[in-house]
C-alpha cells in the first residue's frame, strides 16, 4: 500500500479505531440481516435493564421496548432520555445529550466487550446472523464458515481461521448433545421457544451456529475501521 499510495491520496491507511456505538448496533444488525430500514415515523424504544428505569427520579412509565421489525430499525431512530443515557450506548462511548458533542472520546474498556456479547440486541443479531448462515449456505461447515467470514469481515477466513471456528463447532456441539446447553435457549432466549429454523436444519445446528455468530460479531476486525 505504501508504494501504490506513498501519499496517502487514495486513504490507503488510517487509524484503526472502533465504530461508533450507533454504527456498531447498525452494523451488527446488517451483518444478521435484521435491520429494517423504515425512514421517518416515530421514535423507537430500545430495551434497558429494568434497574435503569427503576432508579430513575420518576419512572418512565411509557417505556416499552419495540418489537417485531421495529425493534431493528436504524439506530438514528432510538429513542433517547436525555436524564437516563442508554447504558449499551453509553458504554460504546456515544454522547449522552447534557450538552453539544463535537468531538467523542474513545475508550476501550470491558464494559464495552461486555455489551457486544450480552446487550439484548447484539445477542438477537447473533442469532439472527446463526440462522442466516443456515439460512444461505449449504449444509457443509466449511462453506458456511466462509459465507460468515464474508458476511462479517468481507473477506474468506485463512486455513487457521477456518480450523479453530470448526473446533470450537464440533466442542459446542459435543456439548450440546451432552446436555449441558439447551439450544433452543440459545437460539431464542427461552428454554422452551424454537426458531423457524431453514429447511434441513436442526435446534442444535442454530445453538453451535449463534455461538459461532457471537465469536466473529464480537472480533475487532468485525467492529473496528481498517
Amino acid at each position: 500500500l505504501l508504494a501504490i499510495d506513498p501519499e496517502n491520496r487514495l486513504l490507503q491507511r488510517g487509524p484503526r479505531f472502533r465504530a461508533d456505538a450507533e454504527i456498531m448496533r447498525d452494523m451488527v444488525m446488517t451483518m444478521a440481516g435484521l435491520i429494517h430500514h423504515e425512514l421517518g415515523g416515530p421514535s423507537v424504544i430500545p430495551p434497558v435493564p429494568q434497574n435503569v428505569l427503576d432508579y430513575n427520579y420518576t419512572y418512565p412509565s411509557y417505556w416499552t421496548s419495540a418489537e417485531g421489525k421495529q425493534r431493528y430499525r436504524r439506530t438514528v431512530y432510538g429513542f433517547r432520555k436525555r436524564s437516563m443515557p442508554d447504558p449499551s450506548m453509553s458504554s460504546l462511548d456515544a454522547p449522552n445529550g447534557d450538552f453539544s458533542c463535537v468531538r467523542r472520546i474513545r475508550s476501550n474498556t470491558p464494559l464495552a466487550a461486555l455489551t457486544g456479547l450480552n446487550e439484548p440486541v447484539f445477542v438477537e443479531s447473533a442469532q439472527g446472523l446463526a440462522l442466516r448462515i443456515l439460512r444461505e449456505a449449504s449444509t457443509d461447515d466449511r462453506q458456511r464458515i466462509d459465507l460468515a467470514f464474508q458476511l462479517c469481515m468481507a473477506r474468506l477466513p485463512t486455513n487457521e481461521e477456518r480450523s479453530v471456528l470448526l473446533d470450537l463447532l464440533d466442542s459446542q456441539r459435543k456439548r450440546v448433545a451432552e446436555g449441558w446447553l439447551n439450544p433452543r435457549e440459545i437460539a431464542t432466549g427461552l428454554p422452551d421457544q424454537l426458531p423457524e429454523l431453514p429447511e434441513g436444519t436442526t435446534p442444535q445446528d442454530a445453538a453451535v451456529w449463534t455461538l459461532a455468530a457471537r465469536v466473529l460479531l464480537n472480533l475487532d476486525e468485525t467492529l473496528c475501521k481498517n
